[in-house]
């Protein structure tokens, strides 16, 4: 069986991420009497596109009448979108993803990572090496997909899915929320485990400011039953906010005390700070996680920035370097 039984009607369905530390993705179903959901759809993977097709025919859905929702567009919850969406009905997505999965945003992957690469101070070689493969391979129709905004509500079976901006770890991130049955999807918004990367996508997002903003919003909502997109279920959604909060609190007090011995760039800062990942050696990381790495480091000196703990140099087309404020 691909999917399993979790709830009255709402299965998991587990997508292996082959190559990604993550390891798998939980694509979560909702098997309504007349319209069903599938949410979130994994990589554009030979092996995720037939296991997740397996589990619809398992639950004998109707394809026609099960809508894909996305909580936000990293390849592991998008990638597979472009094999799936002329069978299925309706892509539901933010306006931001909207843009993103359409083929319509205005600024390039490259672009994007061009700029990202010399605010947080890395060398254009290293630009270079990036993987080429992180744009999806087509593009889905603006006539296919449905713009979500925060409080639309989406009905499947009993189940009422309210829309929850929670933007953050990405600028498009929704979580589903029904607050009759008690249970949350926050996609990437909250994990086990874990804390999710919250990256520099642009000052106009402030990242970090909004991601603490939703872990808040999301804390005290009255909740049983919070089904994640990695790392399982969490049983206790307040326990497990105050811990990543504490969690970029500490990180941010890091940061500060970095900064103090000297002015940095951010992808120093990210040489100097402590990370878990491969033992915490920063610098054997390969260049992906160098620049996840840095780029949150960035969002963080964003914060401190914008709260005036720290001061900045560099104009446009320039590295940022952060000095300490006595």
């Amino acid at each position: 069986m691909r999917a399993e039984r979790i709830l009255d009607d709402i299965y998991e369905v587990k997508l292996p991420l082959k190559g990604s530390s993550l390891k798998e993705l939980s694509c979560y179903i909702i098997k309504g009497q007349d319209r069903s959901c599938i949410i979130d759809v994994g990589f554009d993977t030979e092996e995720c596109d037939r296991i997740l097709r397996e589990a619809v025919e398992e639950l004998g859905l109707d394809k026609k009448n099960t809508d894909i929702l996305l909580t936000h567009t990293h390849q592991d919850h998008c990638g597979n979108l472009p094999n799936l969406y002329k069978e299925f009905g309706g892509v539901c997505c933010s306006r931001w993803d909207s843009i993103r999965i359409s083929g319509n945003d205005p600024v390039s992957k490259y672009d994007y990572l061009k700029d990202n690469f010399l605010k947080c101070g890395m060398s254009t070689s290293l630009l270079e090496q990036m993987p080429k493969d992180e744009d999806m391979d087509s593009s889905v129709p603006l006539e296919c997909i449905k713009v979500l905004s925060d409080g639309d509500v989406l009905t499947y079976g009993k189940y009422h899915l309210k829309v929850i901006d929670l933007k953050g770890h990405m600028p498009g991130l929704i979580g589903f929320y029904d607050e009759e049955q008690e249970v949350l999807f926050p996609g990437d918004h909250v994990l086990n485990k874990i804390t999710p990367n919250i990256g520099f996508y642009g000052e106009e997002y402030h990242s970090l400011t909004n991601y603490v903003a939703n872990l808040k919003k999301v804390r005290d909502l009255k909740v049983k039953h919070v089904f994640p997109a990695h790392r399982g279920a969490i049983k206790d959604l307040q326990a497990r906010v105050d811990e990543i909060l504490e969690h970029h609190e500490e990180r941010l007090d890091e940061i500060t005390g970095v900064l103090y011995t000297k002015p940095m760039c951010a992808y120093e800062v990210a040489g100097k700070v402590k990370w878990y990942y491969k033992e915490g050696n920063f610098h054997a990381y390969p260049v992906m996680m160098k620049w996840m790495a840095a780029s949150e480091i960035l969002a963080h000196l964003q914060y401190l920035y914008e709260r005036g703990e720290i001061v900045r140099s560099g104009e446009e087309g320039e590295s940022y370097i952060y000095r300490y404020v006595n």
